[in-house]
């Protein structure tokens, strides 16, 4: 068995971003203990924060609302990583990273990577969307149009992984070795 202590990882702080139901805070989490990082989930900070889902908080207070809340959250988390110096996985809600000022400072501070899900892997994933804002009506119909506003941003980020025909442990196998810098673990 590896000891993780021994190895220096390239980056010690990861984003993972991506469209909802490409399994961020799943696998996010699984990585942070594998790792022994600590793990973020920014929709899960704010939803604890305010007591509501993110869900309760778009018909509540609206999406401009939680956007600049998601922002601030985002903005406070980087600050105390950076003077803690943690190890850290961070996982983002979907439309976190169309802000300019957040994609900025996740790019300056944290290596991020796009986890990329096919569309159809996404709807079947997502549902009817009861439970995500930003479904409105059709869900594929609903995804096709934040891809086309969010691929372009997404497309941004330091390193891809195309999760399509990739089961979940592959999906962590990859992302270990882009954080330990090209050294190959297999996950047992």
């Amino acid at each position: 068995m590896l000891n993780f202590k021994e190895i220096k990882p390239y980056h010690e702080k990861v984003t993972l971003i991506g469209m909802m139901g490409t399994g961020k805070s799943k696998i996010g989490r699984k990585i942070a203990k594998i790792l022994k990082f600590n793990f973020y989930d920014v929709d899960h900070m704010v939803e604890k924060e305010f007591n509501m889902t993110i869900k309760e908080l778009f018909q509540k207070h609206g999406e401009i609302f939680f956007r600049k809340i998601e922002k601030e959250t985002i903005s406070n988390l980087i600050l105390k990583i950076n003077k803690s110096k943690e190890k850290v996985i961070i996982s983002l809600g979907g439309g976190g990273f169309d802000n300019e000022d957040t994609r900025k400072l996740l790019l300056d501070n944290t290596n991020v990577i796009w986890l990329n899900t096919p569309l159809d892997v996404l709807v079947k994933r997502i549902g009817d969307g009861s439970k995500r804002p930003m479904i409105k009506g059709s869900t594929r119909k609903s995804i096709i149009q934040l891809l086309d506003i969010r691929t372009k941003h997404y497309s941004l980020c330091h390193n891809e992984i195309n999760t399509d025909k990739l089961n979940q442990n592959q999906v962590i196998e990859k992302l270990i070795y882009l954080i330990y810098n090209q050294i190959n673990i297999a996950i047992k």
